[in-house]
């Protein structure tokens, strides 16, 4: 039977990796981009499309995204994570992971995809921590330095009584919030496009996938 390990490993070994897809087929794996040298596979994709059907990550709701808009979320990640390891800037504290990942359990548990079959508990535990953390460079990183101006505030709600939009009843705090969130959305995709122009990037079809 000795004989038959050497053998049997290499064959293993040159068979390709097969990802399991959300709409339950199995694909052969390959990279479908690279990030400074870092690889994303096709099973990387795969993964996250569950956990975007599922609405398992910590900010978001359950949605459903192509192939290329996922793939372009996750380069997004990758950026920031690398970014987040030079800096050391970012953290997650054990008692929010924690309840990050009970929910997100919970969260896959009542999920009606088939794909959440396939996926493991610590896998889902390390991408909801790797999130957190990306989520907490990028307001160390980013958000702490927007600001809303009080003058914004008062255009804003003078734009809004003018126009008599349905939503021109709104506190001025909960404009300065909305202002605030469109403010942090565009800061952060300024980022992710500057931090994306100094990267090295190599993207694979995704056609047929």
């Amino acid at each position: 039977m000795k004989r038959l390990v050497f053998p049997l490993l290499l064959v293993s070994l040159l068979l390709p990796r097969v990802a399991s897809g959300a709409d339950g087929f199995l694909y052969f794996e390959g990279t479908a981009a690279t990030v400074n040298k870092e690889v994303l596979f096709f099973s990387d994709i795969f993964f996250e499309q569950c956990l975007l059907l599922c609405g398992v990550l910590p900010e978001g709701q359950a949605e459903e995204l192509s192939l290329t808009d996922i793939r372009a979320r996750l380069i997004a990640d990758m950026l920031a994570f690398q970014e987040q390891k030079k800096l050391v800037l970012g953290h997650v504290d054990n008692v929010m992971l924690a309840e990050q990942v009970r929910e997100a359990m919970a969260k896959i548990a009542l999920c009606e995809s088939p794909c959440r079959h396939d996926i493991s508990v610590e896998r889902i535990a390390k991408r909801v921590e790797r999130r957190l953390v990306i989520l907490d460079f990028l307001h160390g990183r980013v958000e702490i330095f927007v600001d809303v101006k009080e003058e914004d505030i008062r255009k804003e709600l003078e734009r809004r009584a003018e126009q008599k939009e349905p939503m021109a009843s709104l506190s001025a705090e909960e404009v300065r919030r909305e202002i605030l969130e469109e403010k942090i959305a565009k800061e952060v995709r300024n980022w992710h496009m500057r931090a994306a122009s100094k990267a090295t990037i190599t993207l694979s079809p995704l056609e047929g996938k």
